[in-house]
Parts: structure tokens; C-alpha cells; sequence
């Protein structure tokens, strides 16, 4: 972006000229007061306002195109306070210069009246010493005003890139786990159609037609954060109809919804990963098959959904050890809640069990 002298943002004219309106009208009011050459001091403030705003706009100029925002805080004191002192005894001599010349005469009289000796050269001298530590004083307080805003301003645009950054981290790391979902699905739905398109070729159109619809679910689903759980059953049975077809009269399946969590929210395809990963590790491994349950139910201010299914005797591992399944939807809990979201899984009396807990929000 181009550096311009003049400033193009009109907040920062708006800002600039309402402190010297503030400053102007205190000044005559001072002089009204003191009752004392109240016409000066009305030419002189008018006289003063573009010197010291030609001053402030050199320092700010000098601030952006050197760089201020990496110098040292010590230091940009120190070249405030030395820039300060060298513009307010510019702009004590160009104001003394316009103005004196216009009131000399009126000023040596009003000095003569009061019986005070008139040297011009002390008068000219006096009003010098008059504007230019104001003049200090004002420059100076309007550079360490503009630093502290402009610093202020830095680090909340650098706050709000990071916010930015982390939200896109999140959602590409979100996407890249949703991405791992569909191939794996993918490959167990297509080997379980393998099976039957030699056996039952109208079985198989079924399945196929079934997969159709739970692979657009996963693929629209994964442009989403979060589904409703009602939309996330709808695929469990799609899926299971599937799974149906191989193991047969092996699969006992039960599903209980307490009422009133059709349009709860939660993380898609999450439920199915839970019943996926029950069928392959669990029941598949079974000769006999076995009982597969979906329970969803409210928990105080929390969604609870628990996948239990019969399992080989064996001792599960903690989760993640069964595939990419269960780690994948820690990883998605873990970056969508934080600490709100937890999943639990345990092996124990020929059962593995399977609890998501995540924070209860429902569908606009």
C-alpha cells in the first residue's frame, strides 16, 4: 500500500481537527478570561494550526516510513521528544513571524500604557518563548498518542491474523480428517457390494443404491462442521442395510433416540465411524455375529451418544489402536470443543463400549 503525506482515512482528519477545536477554543477562552490582547490570541491560534499540523503529519510520515513499528519503544521516546523540541521551536518562529508584524504596534502600546519599557526585539523574543514550548508540548503529546494507537492497532490486526491463521489451520486439519472418513468407508462398502453382486444381483443393486446415498451424505457432509443427529441416523440405517447383506441374521442392531434430539448438532459421520468401527473390530470378528446399540441421550447440558457392541474376548487397546476410527474422531472433537468434547471407550464382559460426550446445541 502506498505511503501517502496527507492521510486518506477520514477518522484520523476527524480526530486531528476535533483536539485542535478542543485546544483552540480552550486557548480563547484563557485569553477572554485574562482579559489580554484577546484578538492576538485568536490570530495566533489560527495562525498556529496548519504549522503544527504540517509538524505532526512530517512525524508521522517520518513514523511509517522508517519503519517505527520494529524501533525499540526507548527509543522512539527518545526520537519523540527530540523531534518535539526541534518542530515546536520551528513553529514558535513561523508563528512569531506572521504574527508579531500584524500586532507589534498594538502590543507596544498596550505595553507603553501599562508603563512597561518596549523593546521590539524582547516582544518578538517574549511571544517566540510563548508558542514554541506550547508548541513542544503539543507535538509531543500527539506523537506518543499516535505511536500507543497505531502500536494498539498493530497488535489487534496481528491478534485478528492469528484468529484468522488458526481458523484456517483448524478447518484444513478438520477437512483433512473428514477426507481420511470416505476412503475408509469407502473401501468396507465396496468390498461388502463385492460379495453379493455374485449371489444376488438385486441385493446388490439395493446396496448400491444405498452406498450412492451415504457416500453424497459424506461428501456434502464434510463441507459442514456439524450435522443434526437426525440426518446422522439416516445414515447409520443406509449402512447398516448395507452391512446387513453380509452378515445376515448375525447382526442384532437396536437403536433408542430419547425424544426431542432429532435436531441436536454434532460432528458428521462421527456416529457412523462409531457403528463402522463396532461392526469391523466387534461383530465381524464374531462367529455367532452379536448386539450392536446406538443410544442417544441428554446429559444436563450435553449430547451423549454410546455405541455398544459384543467383542471378542481379547483386551482393546486404547483408541486409535482399532484403525484410523476412533483417533480421527478424538482429533475432530478435540479441534471443534476443545475440553468440552470427550470420548471414552472400554472393554469389558465380552462387550466394547464406545461414549461421546459433547456440548447439547440444536439446528437453527
Amino acid at each position: 500500500m502506498p505511503l501517502h503525506f496527507f492521510p486518506r482515512e477520514r477518522d484520523f482528519w476527524l480526530y486531528h481537527f476535533s483536539a485542535v477545536a478542543v485546544g483552540l477554543t480552550a486557548s480563547i477562552a484563557i485569553a477572554v478570561v485574562w482579559g489580554f490582547m484577546v484578538r492576538l490570541q485568536v490570530y495566533t491560534s489560527l495562525a498556529w494550526i496548519p504549522f503544527y499540523t504540517l509538524a505532526v503529519l512530517v512525524l508521522r510520515w517520518l513514523y511509517k516510513r522508517r519503519g517505527g513499528d520494529a524501533v525499540p519503544i526507548a527509543r522512539l521516546i527518545a526520537i519523540v521528544v527530540i523531534y518535539s523540541a526541534l518542530a515546536g521551536m520551528v513553529i514558535g518562529a513561523c508563528v512569531t513571524a506572521v504574527v508579531t508584524p500584524m500586532f507589534l504596534k498594538a502590543i507596544s502600546a498596550k505595553y507603553k500604557a501599562l508603563k512597561i519599557p518596549v523593546i521590539p526585539s524582547e516582544l518578538i523574543m517574549n511571544k517566540f518563548m510563548d508558542e514554541a514550548p506550547k508548541s513542544q508540548l503539543f507535538v509531543a503529546v500527539w506523537g506518543f498518542i499516535y505511536i500507543s494507537v497505531s502500536s494498539s492497532r498493530r497488535i489487534k490486526n496481528a491478534e485478528l491474523f492469528n484468529l484468522r491463521l488458526q481458523n484456517n489451520l483448524k478447518e484444513a486439519q478438520l477437512s483433512s480428517l473428514s477426507n481420511q472418513l470416505n476412503p475408509h468407508f469407502l473401501f468396507n462398502s465396496l468390498n461388502n457390494i463385492r460379495f453379493m453382486i455374485h449371489e444376488d444381483a438385486q441385493r446388490a443393486d439395493a446396496m448400491i443404491t444405498s452406498f450412492s446415498d451415504i457416500l453424497r451424505y459424506s461428501l456434502e457432509s464434510s463441507r459442514h462442521e456439524k450435522v443434526s443427529l437426525h440426518h446422522e441416523v439416516g445414515i447409520i440405517t443406509k449402512y447398516l442395510a448395507i452391512v446387513k447383506t453380509q452378515l445376515e441374521e448375525r447382526l442384532d442392531f437396536s437403536l433408542r433416540i430419547a425424544p426431542g434430539l432429532d435436531d441436536a448438532l454434532m460432528p458428521p459421520m462421527v456416529l457412523q465411524m462409531l457403528v463402522e468401527n463396532a461392526v469391523k473390530h466387534g461383530l465381524d470378528q464374531l462367529q455367532g455375529g452379536g448386539t450392536l446399540k446406538v443410544d442417544a441421550r441428554q446429559l444436563g447440558q450435553c449430547l451423549q451418544l454410546e455405541v455398544r457392541n459384543d467383542a471378542p474376548d481379547a483386551p482393546v487397546q486404547r483408541p486409535g489402536c482399532t484403525g484410523i476410527g476412533l483417533l480421527n474422531i478424538e482429533q475432530r472433537l478435540h479441534l471443534l470443543y476443545g475440553e468440552l468434547a470427550t470420548l471414552n471407550a472400554a472393554h469389558a464382559d465380552g462387550a466394547f463400549k464406545v461414549t461421546v460426550t459433547l456440548p447439547l446445541e440444536r439446528a437453527a
